[in-house]
C-alpha cells in the first residue's frame, strides 16, 4: 500500500514538473524567420531619455501570441535600459500571422544619425522584414 502511494505521488509529481519544462524548453529554444510573418505593427518613435543621453542599441523582444496572431506578451530578452521599455511597450501593438509555437522575436534597431544630408530632425522607422525593425533619429549636434 505505501508503495502505490508512493509511486502515485512520483507519478504525480512528475506530471506537474513535465509541463514546467516543455514551456522553459520552447521559451529557449530557436525560432525561425519561417515561423515569423507580420501582419500588423506599429511606428515606434526613438525614446526622448534615449535621445537626449544619446543611446543606441538593438533590442531583442520575445513575444508570445494568441491564436489570432496578436501579442499577449512581450519581454526583452536583450538591449539598453533605456531602449526596453519603448520596444517592449511597440511589441505589444503588433500582429503576427499565428503559427504553432505562438511566439515570435522582433529586433529593434536604434541608430542615431549626425550625417549632414538629415535636413530635418525626428525619427525614422522602417521594417525589413520578417521582423527587423530599424528606428533612426537624425540627432543635432551639441553645435546645432
Amino acid at each position: 500500500m505505501k508503495k502505490t502511494i508512493a509511486r502515485n505521488a512520483l507519478l504525480a509529481a512528475s506530471l506537474l514538473v513535465t509541463p514546467i519544462s516543455c514551456v522553459h524548453a520552447q521559451q529557449d529554444s530557436t525560432i525561425s524567420d519561417k515561423e515569423i510573418s507580420v501582419l500588423d505593427f506599429h511606428e515606434l518613435g526613438y525614446p526622448p531619455l534615449a535621445l537626449q543621453t544619446r543611446t543606441q542599441g538593438v533590442v531583442v523582444v520575445r513575444t508570445r501570441l494568441d491564436n489570432e496572431g496578436k501579442v499577449v506578451e512581450a519581454v526583452a530578452i536583450s538591449g539598453s535600459e533605456l531602449l526596453i521599455p519603448a520596444s517592449v511597450a511597440n511589441a505589444k501593438k503588433w500582429q503576427f500571422q499565428p503559427n504553432a509555437r505562438r511566439v515570435a522575436v522582433i529586433v529593434y534597431n536604434f541608430r542615431l544619425s549626425y550625417a549632414a544630408k538629415c535636413k530635418s530632425t525626428g525619427s525614422f522607422f522602417t521594417l525589413e522584414a520578417p521582423n527587423f525593425a530599424t528606428i533612426i533619429d537624425c540627432a543635432r549636434t551639441i553645435a546645432d
